[in-house]
């Protein structure tokens, strides 16, 4: 652990010298290389995209997106016209970069604002961009726009920052990545009878409900142990809902099964609860006729968003 550490501050310490370094190089030379002052327009967050969240609603909504602007260095003595585009390319190519699975929003789901063609000017060097959406549409799965600048008349095209992915989700307070330690108890196969702990996501499917996705099974399941290996059903993940109070007033079956309705456990007071200083989901409830088989008893400590 220590040699680990070490290691870690000596990076750090270089990474330090190296930006350091680049700075005051900057301060010297920069301003002499005139190439560096031409009009270029890039996207501000071009090269490490951004993160939107938004609150879940069924009415169209409007948002920031991503702020367009003039170079820093660029020299700015007239208007610049840019047009934009939707580019689903740009998100595939993130994907391949980062091995996540965005998928890409359709230009149906949503509008630019002012629109696809804007304008900067000497006194306005930067503006935010701005999307409307229905974050209900949006409320499941994995989201993000990519923007290309298509065309601009008046100024360059960066060759750095020319397109950007924006990451969009639709979340609710309880909303994000928990730690599940919970107890499952199945008297059909009792190997199934025991103790779990993953982590899982709860992901916002509603104003004030949350499905429970399992990454560790690449699906909406409820884990549980098989004899000590990770298990789970696959027409069973729990939906829960909540009340004004944060307490459990549903749970719902999210894989659409209906054979063997999901009932909140009487009196065991499920619940979000916000009162110490992390988070935690309290669940209980079981699945089909009988209150005392066929229970989960699930305790979400949350880690941090998704």
């Amino acid at each position: 652990m220590k040699l680990s550490l070490s290691k870690s501050l000596l990076g750090l310490a270089a990474l330090t010298a190296v930006v350091f370094y680049s700075c005051k190089k900057d301060d010297v030379f920069g301003d002499i290389n005139e190439n560096t002052k031409r009009p270029v327009v890039e996207f501000t967050d071009g090269a490490a995209g951004r993160n939107v969240n938004m609150e879940y609603s069924d009415q169209i909504v409007e948002i920031d997106l991503a702020e367009l602007r003039f170079m820093t260095r660029s020299y700015i003595t007239s208007n610049a016209t840019v047009k934009l585009v939707d580019m689903p390319g740009v998100v595939y190519d993130y994907n391949d970069a980062n091995g996540t699975s965005l998928q890409a929003m359709s230009p149906a789901n949503y509008a630019l604002v002012p629109g696809n063609e804007v304008t900067l000017t000497p006194d306005q060097r930067k503006l935010m961009l701005r999307v409307k959406l229905r974050p209900s549409q949006i409320a499941q799965g994995s989201w993000a726009i990519g923007l290309a600048i298509s065309s601009i008349n008046g100024a360059e095209i960066s060759g750095i920052k020319p397109t950007i992915v924006v990451r969009v989700a639709v979340k609710n307070k309880y909303d994000g990545v928990y730690r599940l330690k919970g107890y499952f108890t199945y008297s059909p196969t009792p190997a199934y009878t025991g103790a779990f702990d993953e982590e899982v996501e709860m992901i916002t499917t509603g104003p004030s409900s949350v499905a429970m996705y399992w990454p560790f099974a690449d699906g909406f399941f409820q884990p549980f142990s098989n004899a000590g290996s990770p298990g789970g059903f696959t027409n069973v993940a729990p939906e829960v809902v909540f009340g004004s109070s944060d307490q459990v007033t549903a749970v719902n079956n999210y894989t659409g099964g209906t054979a063997l309705p999901f009932t909140p456990v009487p009196g065991a007071n499920s619940r979000y609860d916000e009162s110490g200083s992390t988070p935690v989901i309290y669940l209980k409830y079981y699945f089909g006729a009988v209150p005392t088989d066929r229970v989960f008893a699930d305790t979400l400590i949350y880690i941090g968003p998704r």
